[in-house]
């Protein structure tokens, strides 16, 4: 199997599995790996499934420093190993070596530690998010620096990540607005117009649970709005069309609801193969969701 392979069935498999692909990293991913980036990118997945999923902080180091001592790592993996490790580090209380690093590594550690607890320690993870983003803010890097993305990433993951739960304490939900908001605002940053788009999908789906569902509407139509004047492709419209279904009947409003619906099923129809199998539990979920008068298939 070549290392590609591997590695995106370990990120597909990964949500529901997390310990069983931990455990084949280092047996599996590595001896695969032929390069620096490719130690780096087992250090990622290394880092969040035994951060965010698992929260087995000293093991998910141990397992970096093997990869980092491995004979492909270089320079890359150097600098993905003093990130990660430092981020289990802080989420798990172990060691707080930021003081020690540069301004976008110690941002990023930040940003990392924050999507790692956000499930754990809810307060702490918003502490650590907004401390990154005013540390960015003021340590006048460049928005294409890496430290901007890991921000961005890591906003979004803790939106998507709460916003799935299906009940949230009042941190959570005051975290899942943040992260939402953060990703908007510096996808705007270190992204293009798709990163806002689907940052602004996001903002909407996370209001929508919040709930506050004039909030989610606004969210709604602004990313349809950058759908429409980037003329997007279907898959955008989709996801789309799907928020805005979703908030209209829950504000009760039937008729755009089977608009909405209807849209949505016709950005379907023109997915390629690939893109409408994973697509049809989603219009499938909202067709049950929000069922609106006029909206039969």
């Amino acid at each position: 199997m070549q290392f590609d392979a591997w590695l995106n069935g370990a990120w597909e498999e990964h949500a529901t599995r997390a310990a069983a692909v931990a455990a084949r990293i280092a047996d599996e991913g590595l001896p695969l790996a032929r390069s620096d980036a490719h130690v780096a990118a087992l250090m990622r997945l290394a880092h969040h499934v035994y951060g965010d999923h698992l929260g087995r902080w000293s093991e998910g180091r141990q397992l970096l420093f093997r990869l980092g001592t491995s004979d492909p790592a270089g320079p890359a993996a150097g600098v993905a190993q003093r990130v990660f490790d430092a981020s289990l580090a802080l989420a798990g209380g172990l060691d707080d070596v930021r003081g020690t690093l540069e301004p976008s590594e110690r941002i990023r550690v930040g940003a990392h530690a924050a999507g790692a607890l956000a499930e754990r320690d809810a307060p702490r993870a918003g502490s650590l998010l907004r401390e990154t983003a005013l540390e960015f803010d003021t340590a006048s890097l460049p928005n294409s620096d890496p430290a901007c993305r890991a921000i961005a990433i890591n906003g979004n993951d803790i939106a998507m990540s709460l916003g799935e739960k299906l009940l949230r304490s009042d941190a959570e939900r005051d975290l899942m607005l943040l992260g939402a908001r953060i990703a908007r605002d510096y996808w705007a940053r270190a992204g293009t117009w798709l990163e806002v788009e689907r940052a602004e999908y996001r903002l909407a789906i996370s209001w929508l649970k919040a709930p506050d569902f004039a909030a989610a509407r606004r969210h709604a139509r602004r990313c349809l709005d950058l759908v429409r004047e980037h003329e997007a492709p279907p898959l955008e419209w989709f996801f789309g069309f799907e928020a805005l279904a979703l908030v209209e009947r829950a504000l009760g409003n039937a008729p755009a609801a089977a608009r909405a619906l209807q849209d949505m099923k016709a950005a379907f129809e023109r997915l390629d193969e690939a893109d409408r199998e994973w697509c049809r539990p989603t219009l499938e979920r909202a067709w049950r969701m929000a069922p609106a008068a006029g909206a039969g298939r």
